[in-house]
């Protein structure tokens, strides 16, 4: 079984057991495809499914009834989207697909059973979660006391630190799908002022944005212009790591826990 990109990521935050792996790649069993532009769920409808994006890139944007959209989110391979909704009937925001994307639906009572049964996995989507929320944060930094300029430098040298956990980064070289109106949804610029900043970067030999792809050319010097919190990204994994591995039963990876999950022997 080959491991997916989420199992990757959380593998990569605390060495995960064969049975937790197991659990995880249960999350991804019902893959659905779509087709870049796609709504895969909309603002405001029936809220009772997370989803994991197992390839592609997605988007949660925000709409008015005047049209007017913020994206307040942007998801990657080995994501789990929905966390911030799994306390509402309804969804906040709409999830969107930028490229052709594959993403795996779940019930979100399956969380019921990964909080009672399996807590280094639970301490572990904690940590993302709450990293998500950090990456917000920043966001609102970004629009409040940032400059274009910094706001976009900033926004590369996060994407590139999340690739990282996604399985998908490339060296100096970013995947970026994203249009220059998504990026001016993003940071709240316009699209026009994008191309200013990417032309303005392109001149500095800081960054070369073309074709899907971001190159960047002065990794030290980006770093200088975004002027970059480093803590955010930065989890701290230290209260789990003593947390036992647990032997995952069949009721648990069917998602209907009727039955006591036993503690794994020492050294498996």
């Amino acid at each position: 079984m080959t491991d997916s990109c989420l199992v990757q990521s959380y593998d990569r935050i605390v060495s995960l057991s064969h049975a937790e792996k197991a659990f995880l790649h249960s999350l991804e069993e019902q893959p659905t495809d779509f087709n870049a532009g796609d709504v895969i769920a909309a603002q405001a409808s029936h809220c009772d499914q997370l989803f994991v994006v197992s390839q592609g890139w997605c988007i949660s944007e925000i709409a008015d009834d005047t049209g007017q959209c913020q994206i307040i989110d942007v998801h990657l391979p080995g994501d789990i989207i929905g966390t911030r909704e799994v306390a509402f009937a309804r969804r906040l925001s709409t999830l969107r697909a930028v490229t052709p994307t594959t993403v795996c639906p779940f019930p979100r009572r399956r969380l019921n059973t990964m909080f009672r049964d399996a807590p280094r996995l639970s301490g572990v989507f904690v940590l993302i979660a709450m990293q998500r929320e950090a990456i917000l944060s920043e966001r609102i930094f970004d629009l409040g006391r940032r400059d274009a300029l910094a706001r976009v430098c900033h926004f590369l040298l996060e994407i590139q630190e999340r690739l990282k956990d996604s399985c998908t980064v490339d060296g100096h070289e970013i995947q970026l799908p994203l249009t220059q109106q998504h990026l001016a949804d993003t940071l709240g610029l316009t699209s026009v002022h994008i191309s200013r900043v990417i032309r303005r970067l392109r001149e500095m030999g800081v960054v070369d944005i073309k074709r899907g792809q971001a190159l960047i050319l002065d990794p030290k010097r980006l770093r200088v212009l975004a002027r970059k919190n480093e803590e955010y990204l930065e989890l701290d994994t230290s209260w789990i790591e003593g947390t036992s591995a647990l032997t995952v039963s069949e009721a648990m990876l069917d998602g209907f826990p009727d039955a006591p999950v036993a503690e794994q022997p020492p050294g498996e």
